[in-house]
């Protein structure tokens, strides 16, 4: 085949027309790769040194610096980090908010009123709703209604004035206390007809009374 019927008119040209297009290929590839790894960088890496860095490399050394820049690159975006570490915030503040018994430092929920491990008093029920209430409130948020002082840490009744509260079977006159009057005596012998006659009769003072046995 003549070379005059060669496309572009010589073997010369079309070699230098492939070279051309070859080059604005490599060149075009090159300018991309350059690009990409300047923003893939920057998505990795706040620090300006390295951003600088991993772009250098790639612009000096073409496909092999990219080679080298994906394998030393930093494996997770700041995107990912920052939702990672919105994770394990989450996670600590979930752990944080589970109670823990004082006594074994088990876990326990919320509603809990005893320890189920060691059977530690963690809270008390509301006397209207039954919810559980911690005891440095002082009244139920679900009902409104007033705790209860705490036995022991309640005020003490105050005391009659005058002395001593009155028992029972006294009576109080005047600030004072004095006994009730005895009941009258009543004889055996008043109250049953029938008694026996062989009831001993009573002592009085001054007189022998009777021994029995004697």
């Amino acid at each position: 085949m003549p070379f005059d019927s060669w496309p572009g008119g010589s073997w010369e040209a079309t070699l230098k027309l492939s070279l051309t297009i070859l080059a604005l290929y490599l060149g075009t590839l090159w300018l991309t790769l350059v690009y990409w790894t300047y923003r893939d960088i920057r998505q990795r890496s706040r620090d300006p040194i390295v951003q600088m860095a991993a772009v250098l490399v790639v612009l000096v050394f073409f496909l092999p610096g990219h080679w080298v820049y994906l394998i030393l690159r930093p494996r997770h975006t700041l995107a990912e980090l920052y939702e990672r570490s919105l994770e394990e915030e989450a996670l600590l503040q979930e752990l944080e908010d589970q109670k823990a018994c004082p006594t074994c430092k088990r876990r326990v929920h919320d509603d809990f009123l005893i320890c189920p491990s060691c059977r530690t008093r963690l809270k008390e029920p509301c006397r209207s709703c039954a919810k559980p209430l911690s005891y440095a409130w002082v009244a139920c948020p679900y009902c409104g209604l007033e705790k209860a002082p705490r036995e022991g840490m309640g005020p003490r009744p105050a005391r009659p004035p005058g002395g001593p509260r009155p028992v029972q079977g006294q009576v109080a006159t005047a600030g004072r206390t004095a006994p009730p009057p005895p009941p009258p005596a009543r004889s055996v012998a008043a109250s049953d007809p029938f008694a026996p006659a062989r009831a001993f009769p009573a002592a009085h003072d001054g007189d022998d009374a009777p021994v029995i046995g004697s």
